[in-house]
C-alpha cells in the first residue's frame, strides 16, 4: 500500500482522512452532522493537518479512498451519513451545517499567514515588543535557516534518483517522486526526468498519479507533451502508462500538472477538457478548470475570456460551474470591471446556485476595490441577509481583502467605516445577527487590521474583548489565531494561561498557532515541553511545532526529527514530516537524509523522511499546493481536488 493510498490505515489507527501522504487537515470530518449545526461545536482531532476528526462512515479503500473509473472505487458511502451527497456524475456537494465553521477555511489558506520558510530569513524583535507602539525590548534574532541550494543539487537530488532506482516500496516510491518534483530547478530538469517518467507505467495507480503531479510540480515544458497526452487520454498517453486507457486520476492529475507549469500553448488543451468531456469525467473538468486558474503570463488573456464564456453556460453541472468563478479570481487584477460585471450578475441572480454563489463571493474578494462600491454594497446586505450561511461567511473574508487592499482609505473613509462597523457588530455576541458571525468577523477583523492601521487599536482591542468573553472552544479558537495575526502580545499571556490549563486540547492547539503568530517568546517553553509526550494527538503535535516554527525555535528540529524515528502510527510520522517540512530548518536535512537512507528502518518511516525532506528542501516559499487550497471553494468536492489538497 503506497502512501497515496492510506486512508483504510488512517481511519483504523486514527478516525482519519490519509489521502496521499499521509493526508492533511482540511477541514472537520464531522461537518454536515447534527454536531456541528451551530458551527460551533464541531471539534477537532486527530488529523494531522492540524484539525478535525471525521465521523461514522468516513469513507474507505485502496487508492486513497477516490474512485477511479480505472477500476478500484473507495468513496463507496458519504461523511456522517449525508453530510456529502453523490450525484450520479460522482460529484460531491457538501451539504451540511458543519461545514459553515471557520476551521475549514483557515486550514485551507493557512500557508500564506504561517509562511515559515519566508519568516527564518527575517531579523525579528524576540520578545515584549508592542505591535502599535513599538515599545519594549529590541533584541533582534535571525529564524531557522534554509537549505542551501547547491546542496541540495549536489546531495539530495542524487539521494532521491538512487531510492526510486533502487525501493520496490509503494510509500517510499510515490513519496520520493513528489519530493523530486518539489525540489528540482530548472538546472535539474535533466537528471530528474528520466527518473521519474519510468513511474507512469508503474503497476500501483498511487505511484503513476504522484509521478504525474511530480511533473507538473517540477514546472519544466519538456514535460508538457506528455502531460497533454495523458490528460486525452491519447495512444500516446496510453503507451506513457502502459495501460490500455489513461485512468480518470492520471487524466485529472495530467490537467492540474499543466497548469502548474503555466505555458502559453496549454489553454487550449484543458478547454478541450471541459468542453469535450462529459460529467461522468467530472474530476478531468473540474482540474481542467483549476488548472486554467493557475495560468500566468500570456495564457492568462485567453484564459480570462474562455471562463467568462463559461461562466455563461447554465446547462454546466454546479460542482463544474462553481470552479470558474474561483479561476477568473485567481487570474484577475484587482479592478477589472470586465470580469466583475458577469461575476456580480451570476451573484445576484435569484436562481444561482449555492455551490456557484459561494466561489463568486471569494473571487469578488480577490477581484475588486472598495471602489467597486455596488460590489462591497452587495457582499455586505448578504452578510446580513443571505440565505446561505457558506456564501456569508466567505462574504466576510472577502470584505476584509477587499477592504485591506486599498492604499488610500482616506479617499474612501465613509465605506471603510461601514464596513469596520458591521465586522465589529458582528463580532459583538450581544449584537450579532447570528451567533456564526462572531468567528468569521473575528478573522476577518484582524485579515483587515493587519492591513489597515487606522483601524488597527480599535479592532485589536475588540477581538481581545471577544476572545476574553468567549466561552464556546471553536468560537474562542477563533479569536485566539486573530490575535494572532494581529500581533497582540499583549494577549499573550491570557493565551498561555489558556494553554497551559484547558483540558480541550483542539481549544489548546489553536491557542498555541496564535501564540506563535504572535511570537510570544514566554510562551516558547511550555510548548516545547509537550512534544516529547507521546499521548497528545497528532493534531496537537503539529499546531505546537507550528507554534515553535513561527518563533524561530531551532530546538524544536532535534525533538521532532527523534520523533519521526521512532513513531508507530501513520498519524504521528505525517504530523512531525509536516512540521518539520514548514519550519524548513537545514539542519533537518542530515538526520533526514540519513532515516531516508536506513534500510534497518520501516519503510514508512523512511518514507515520511523523504516527504519532510522534500517540504524542507522545496523551491518555493509556500507548499506547492498553496496556490490550490487558497480561496478554493472546498464545498465543491470532487475526489481528485480533495486528493491534491490532502497531499504533504
Amino acid at each position: 500500500m503506497g502512501i497515496f493510498a492510506t486512508v483504510v490505515l488512517c481511519i483504523v489507527t486514527l478516525s482519519a482522512p490519509g489521502w496521499a501522504h499521509g493526508g492533511q487537515y482540511k477541514g472537520p470530518g464531522d461537518a454536515g452532522s447534527n454536531t456541528g449545526g451551530s458551527g460551533g461545536t464541531v471539534r477537532p482531532g486527530d488529523s494531522p493537518g492540524g484539525g478535525m476528526k471525521p465521523g461514522p462512515g468516513r469513507p474507505g479503500g485502496r487508492q486513497g479512498g477516490v474512485p477511479d473509473a480505472g477500476g478500484t472505487t473507495g468513496r463507496g458511502t458519504p461523511l456522517r451519513g449525508g453530510g456529502d451527497k453523490q450525484g450520479s456524475t460522482g460529484g460531491w456537494e457538501s451539504s451540511g451545517p458543519g461545514y459553515d465553521v471557520w476551521e475549514f477555511w483557515w486550514e485551507h489558506n493557512k500557508d500564506a499567514f504561517l509562511a515559515l520558510k519566508q519568516r527564518m530569513t527575517l531579523e525579528r524583535p524576540s520578545s515584549g515588543i508592542n505591535v502599535l507602539t513599538r515599545r519594549g525590548r529590541h533584541e533582534s534574532r535571525t529564524a531557522s535557516r534554509r537549505p542551501h541550494l547547491q546542496r541540495v543539487v549536489d546531495d539530495v537530488i542524487p539521494d532521491f534518483i538512487e531510492l526510486l532506482g533502487s525501493s520496490e516500496d509503494r510509500d517510499i516510491l510515490d513519496s520520493t517522486v513528489l519530493a523530486l518534483g518539489r525540489i528540482g530547478r530548472a538546472g535539474s530538469v535533466n537528471v530528474i526526468l528520466p527518473a521519474v517518467l519510468p513511474l507512469l507505467r508503474h503497476d500501483e495507480l498511487t505511484v503513476r498519479g504522484a509521478a504525474t503531479l511530480a511533473l507538473g510540480v517540477l514546472g519544466s515544458e519538456d514535460a508538457v507533451e506528455t502531460l497533454q497526452q495523458l490528460a486525452g487520454d491519447s495512444s500516446a498517453g496510453r503507451t506513457a502508462v502502459g495501460q490500455s486507457r489513461v485512468s480518470n486520476r492520471v487524466r485529472a492529475f495530467a490537467a492540474l500538472s499543466l497548469g502548474l507549469i503555466d505555458t502559453p500553448d496549454v489553454v487550449d488543451s484543458l478547454a478541450a477538457l471541459v468542453d469535450d468531456l462529459s460529467d461522468a469525467e467530472k474530476d478531468v473538468k473540474v482540474c481542467a478548470l483549476l488548472a486554467l486558474g493557475l495560468v500566468q503570463g500570456e495564457g492568462a488573456a485567453p484564459a480570462q475570456q474562455y471562463l467568462v464564456r463559461k461562466l455563461a453556460d447554465r446547462s454546466l453541472d454546479q460542482t463544474v460551474r462553481s470552479y470558474i468563478p474561483t479561476s477568473l479570481g485567481k487570474l484577475a487584477t484587482p479592478g477589472e470591471r470586465v470580469l466583475i460585471e458577469p461575476l456580480m450578475e451570476t451573484f445576484e441572480e435569484r436562481d444561482t446556485e449555492n455551490l456557484v454563489r459561494q466561489s463568486v463571493a471569494i473571487a469578488l474578494g480577490r477581484m475588486c476595490s472598495m471602489a467597486d462600491a455596488d460590489v462591497v454594497d452587495s457582499l455586505m446586505d448578504y452578510v446580513r441577509e443571505g440565505r446561505d450561511a457558506q456564501t456569508r461567511h466567505f462574504a466576510f473574508i472577502s470584505l476584509a481583502k477587499i477592504g485591506a487592499r486599498d492604499e488610500q482609505p482616506e479617499l474612501r473613509e465613509r465605506a471603510h467605516a461601514r464596513l469596520v462597523d458591521l465586522l465589529m457588530r458582528e463580532l459583538d455576541s450581544g449584537k450579532a445577527s447570528r451567533k456564526t458571525h462572531r468567528s468569521w468577523a473575528a478573522l476577518a477583523a484582524a485579515l483587515y487590521g493587519r492591513s489597515q492601521a487606522r483601524e488597527a487599536a480599535r479592532i485589536m482591542e475588540s477581538v481581545q474583548v471577544a476572545y476574553e468573553r468567549e466561552k464556546d472552544p471553536s468560537y474562542k479558537s477563533a479569536a485566539a489565531i486573530a490575535l494572532g495575526l494581529l500581533g497582540v502580545r499583549d494577549a499573550g499571556e491570557a493565551l498561555t494561561g489558556d494553554f497551559l490549563d484547558s483540558r480541550d486540547q483542539d481549544f489548546r492547539g489553536y491557542c498555541a498557532v496564535g501564540l506563535g503568530l504572535m511570537d510570544y517568546q514566554p510562551a516558547s517553553a511550555h510548548l516545547r515541553s509537550q512534544l516529547p509526550d507521546k499521548t497528545i494527538t497528532p493534531t496537537f503535535r503539529l499546531q505546537v511545532a507550528t507554534a515553535l516554527g513561527l518563533m524561530g525555535d531551532v530546538e524544536t528540529i532535534d525533538i521532532l526529527v527523534e520523533t519521526l524515528r521512532s513513531a508507530q502510527t501513520l498519524g504521528v510520522s505525517s504530523a512531525v514530516a509536516r512540521a518539520l517540512g514548514l519550519i524548513g530548518d537545514r539542519s533537518a536535512v542530515d538526520p533526514l537524509q540519513g532515516l531516508a537512507r536506513d534500510e534497518d528502518k520501516a519503510e514508512l518511516n523512511r518514507a515520511f523522511a523523504c516527504v519532510a525532506l522534500g517540504i524542507v528542501c522545496e523551491k518555493t516559499d509556500l507548499p506547492w499546493n498553496a496556490r490550490i487550497s487558497e480561496d478554493n471553494n472546498y464545498r465543491a468536492r470532487v475526489p481528485a481536488v480533495d486528493e491534491v489538497l490532502d497531499i504533504l
